[in-house]
């Protein structure tokens, strides 16, 4: 709870400020010899306590400790006790009226008590010479020695420069998460490290997979081997990249997420590599955000199935960065970028929980294999390590994890349990548990806390984690908890407390048990909002046992918290509720109901824990992709929605045979249905089966006149028209067109009508006259905003009637932005700016200028350099806000429809 400010009353106000002002004048002043001694205590130390300091040559005065204190800023200690330390300005004055090192350890000397930290003993290192150089410096030694040269800089010589600091600071930043993951100790691995070291050294360039189960050390091997790297004894370090695809940001489908990350690592590893990784940075920054204009142009005539704005749409994937068609050269060019930079030995490129792209399917996979093949070719010192499960999904030389044997089991457990090992007592915990990682760590973290001795362990450890926990009702909440994904007191009390058999009363008791729980640190642990949630590797193996054995119990609980959780607001709640919902199997209709957009991204680690048919939902809300033997088992409805969203990404990817074979694998039985024959009709014309395609929509059509599915019934008749114009059947589309835009305006499917509008223009002629009124009438400012879901659309719409609804351009212009335009394009479009800008007397450029407003302009030649030089961003966000606040815009816009056009039909920019 936020405990509310005191509101200062003026008094309070000015008296504070004259105590600033009077200390700032004692500051300044010279002192008195007894105040300059004890302000010379002050200097040498990070931090003083006032009971404790004595002033160096000088007996104590307790006057002068007063005036100490009123230039002395208060501070808190590490331990939270309260201390005192000399404001930064005064501490170098201070320092620079001493005579040298020798008056720095005398002062040091006059108060050898003096309280300790990482802080304080970078001051003394430094102010006696006796600092190690950064390189030989942990993470909290360098930032201890950023804040302390700061202090001393110009005052002690041969202090470490920022430079370097922030040089050292930053590979040691990078290389703590890799620490804590190898830990101190890695048993029984040590023929994987040296299988590692030779993958690297060889010349077989297939990425090698560190696979098996989760806990079983994948992370750990890789994070070790790294780090060997980096404390070679002979020859230089390993050069490597360590992605880790669990980290937010880092997205397996966009290489160019991970490739940015590399650079970077690689620019922290060897600062030289700056400038091109910088270059390298902003380009592909830059080219990421221009549109794909290219791409939407070839699709934009293709079936509504890919983007419904209706209730049932699915959010097949996170939108992706670099264009298709833009991959192999931002590959390449990483390649020669590393070439380079780092033209001696391998480079090491490490993807750490690569299961993250293996669970977003074939596609992912083959967009990443395509990525190190290319990698490979163009740069063959290259070596790409991968750690995830086995097998990989794409051509990789596998190296399994194996349990432990006996003696490295052992040497695990005792490194685990550290010097207060006894290795008498290791023996009899090993035959318990065996040589699993993650049972291991379990009985050390059993042991270490007195709860349990070697011979008490055995096949059930997991159920022993539970059962020797001391309180009664946590213990018998404890299984239980395990199908909630998040614990607080208000969900210990209305979710888990019935079905657990534990009487909560009140909010009071909750709490308490709330705080119970947390101390169970083999169990849970906090999570960011303030929750508890369970260790992943634990509730990953006994939450299969609990639904096994108490499925009616599971049922209750998630129906409690659903009854709970439908009460909140906010996308966490509804993440929750929509988990608990799926574990009960609740059908598409309702979970539809229920849905939130980006609720996706708080559920897809989830995915494994529910059953078949949630699972198939939830991976075509997400884009993930199942495995075939998992999809077997789901009812038709959830594997044709998850197929939908699978053949429709690959058929983006310009991958028909793919999204065929996803159609062979349909299970057995029972009869296709209008979405799915429309489905595969949509791949038949992917693969130039017209013909077939044009059979199946009209099957289509007569599934979705049984079915009742008028939207699916406009989409059949819309793709037939299609289908038939580009076989040259053109006099065949207009009736089907017709029938489409009937159902169309029954449903009020507005964007469907635009999609009809444009199909009819080809069969038309040259699409002017009534054509494009009739388009021009269906866009008002609601469907504007509604083509905002389909940017394929809103670029042919505009392209189409921009002139006639300039708010269509403005629209293109947020949505799709601008690319670079070509050299013809900038000389047309500028005059039409200058001549727009010389009917406001030059306001426009006067306010696109970068000086801003009221800048003083050449008189002519303005808009072709803006044009030439602003950012393709810069300049959409500038033509929106210029001709919305100048009048007479109009013209401007109707002149970049035509530009959009000329990028529609393929006369736009070049490749960049």
């Amino acid at each position: 709870m936020t405990t509310a400010r005191t509101r200062l009353g003026a008094a309070t106000v000015e008296e504070r400020l004259d105590r600033l002002t009077r200390r700032t004048a004692a500051a300044a002043g010279p002192p008195p010899p007894a105040e300059q001694a004890y302000r010379q205590a002050a200097a040498v130390l990070a931090c003083y306590d006032p009971a404790t300091l004595r002033p160096v040559g000088h007996e104590p005065d307790a006057a002068a400790l007063q005036a100490l204190l009123a230039v002395s800023e208060p501070v808190h200690g590490a331990d939270g006790s309260p201390e005192w330390r000399l404001p930064e300005a005064l501490r170098r004055t201070t320092l620079a009226a001493m005579a040298g090192p020798d008056a720095h350890r005398r002062a040091l000397d006059t108060n050898p008590d003096r309280p300790q930290g990482p802080v304080q003993l970078a001051l003394t290192r430094y102010l006696t010479d006796t600092a190690p150089p950064p390189a030989e410096q942990d993470l909290d030694e360098l930032l201890a020695t950023a804040r302390v040269t700061a202090w001393l800089d110009g005052l002690v010589p041969g202090l470490p420069g920022a430079t370097e600091i922030t040089d050292h600071l930053e590979r040691r930043r990078l290389l703590e998460p890799l620490r804590r993951l190898a830990g101190t100790h890695v048993a029984g691995r040590a023929d994987v490290l040296a299988e590692l070291a030779e993958h690297t050294a060889g010349t077989d360039r297939r990425p090698m997979l560190i696979g098996g189960p989760g806990g079983i050390g994948r992370s750990t091997v890789l994070a070790r081997f790294i780090l060997d790297g980096e404390h070679r004894s002979t020859g230089p370090r390993l050069p490597f990249a360590h992605i880790d695809l669990d980290r937010p940001g880092l997205l397996p489908q966009e290489p160019l997420t991970l490739l940015l990350e590399a650079v970077r690592q690689l620019r922290i590893q060897h600062p030289g590599l700056r400038p091109l990784a910088e270059f390298f940075t902003d380009k592909w920054i830059a080219r990421a955000a221009a549109p794909d204009l290219h791409t939407l142009a070839a699709a934009h005539a293709d079936s509504a199935a890919t983007a419904r704005g209706t209730t049932d749409h699915l959010t097949a994937s996170v939108r992706l960065l670099t264009a298709p068609a833009e991959r192999e050269p931002l590959y390449r060019e990483f390649a020669r970028l590393l070439a380079l930079a780092l033209p001696d030995g391998p480079v090491l490129l490490a993807i750490d929980t690569f299961e993250a792209a293996q669970d977003m399917g074939p596609e992912v996979l083959a967009e990443l294999r395509r990525m190190f093949d290319l990698l490979a070719d163009a740069n063959p010192a290259l070596r790409v390590v991968l750690a995830g499960r086995v097998p990989a999904g794409l051509p990789a030389r596998e190296l399994r994890l194996p349990d432990f044997d006996r003696d490295a089991a052992r040497a695990h457990l005792s490194a685990l349990l550290g010097p207060a090992a006894d290795p008498a007592a290791l023996d009899p915990v090993v035959d318990a548990v065996g040589g699993d990682p993650l049972d291991l760590r379990l009985a050390a973290d059993l042991i270490g806390r007195g709860d349990t001795t070697g011979g008490e362990l055995h096949d059930h450890l997991h159920r022993h984690v539970l059962d020797r926990i001391e309180d009664p009702d946590v213990r018998s909440l404890a299984r239980p908890a395990l199908v909630l994904r998040r614990l607080t007191p208000a969900v210990l009390r209305y979710v888990l407390a019935g079905p657990g058999g534990v009487h909560v009363p009140d909010d009071l008791r909750a709490g308490e048990l709330f705080d119970l729980f947390a101390r169970e640190t083999t169990l849970l642990g906090p999570a960011a909002d303030g929750s508890l949630e369970h260790r992943s590797d634990l509730r990953r193996l006994l939450l299969p046992l609990l639904q096994a054995e108490a499925p009616e119990q599971v049922a209750e609980i998630h129906e409690a918290a659903v009854l709970h959780y439908v009460q909140e607001d906010g996308l966490t709640a509804r993440a929750e509720e929509l988990y608990h919902r799926l574990g009960l199997g609740e059908s598409a209709t309702e979970l539809d109901r229920r849905w939130q957009p980006g609720v996706e991204a708080l559920l897809t680690g989830s995915v494994d824990e529910l059953p078949p048919g949630s699972r198939a939902y939830l991976a075509s809300r997400s884009g993930r992709t199942l495995h075939p033997a998992t999809l077997r088992e789901v009812p038709a409805e959830q594997w044709e929605r998850h197929a939908e969203v699978q053949i429709t990404r690959l058929l983006e990817l310009d991958d028909p045979h793919r999204a065929a074979e996803v159609l062979g694998h349909r299970p057995a039985g029972g009869e296709r249905g209008a979405r799915l024959l429309l489905l595969e009709a949509r791949v038949r014309a992917a693969l130039g089966e017209l013909d077939s395609a044009r059979a199946l929509a009209s099957a289509a059509r007569s599934r979705a006149v049984e079915e009742q599915a008028p939207g699916v019934q406009s989409e059949a008749d819309y793709a037939h028209a299609r289908w038939a114009v580009d076989e040259g059947f053109a006099e065949e589309a207009g009736p089907q067109l017709a029938e489409a835009a009937r159902l169309a305006e029954d449903l009020g499917d507005r964007l469907m009508l635009i999609r009809i509008e444009l199909a009819r223009r080809p069969c038309a002629g040259d699409g002017s006259g009534d054509g494009a009124a009739a388009l021009a009438r269906l866009i008002d400012d609601r469907t504007v905003r509604l083509l905002s879901q389909d940017p394929r659309l809103l670029l042919a719409a505009t392209a189409a009637v921009g002139e006639q609804r300039p708010e269509l351009v403005r629209q293109s212009l947020r949505v799709i932005g601008l690319r670079r335009f070509t050299s013809r394009q900038r000389t047309r479009f500028a005059r039409v700016l200058g001549e727009w800008d010389a009917t406001l007397g030059g306001e426009a450029a006067r306010t696109a200028a970068p000086a801003g407003p009221g800048a003083v302009l050449p008189s002519a030649g303005f808009w072709p350099n803006w044009l030439a030089t602003a950012p393709p961003d810069q300049a959409a966000n500038a033509l929106i806000a210029l001709t919305t606040a100048l009048p007479g815009g109009t013209a401007v816009l109707a002149a970049l429809a035509g530009v959009y056009r000329q990028w529609l039909t393929g006369d736009g920019p070049p490749t960049e």
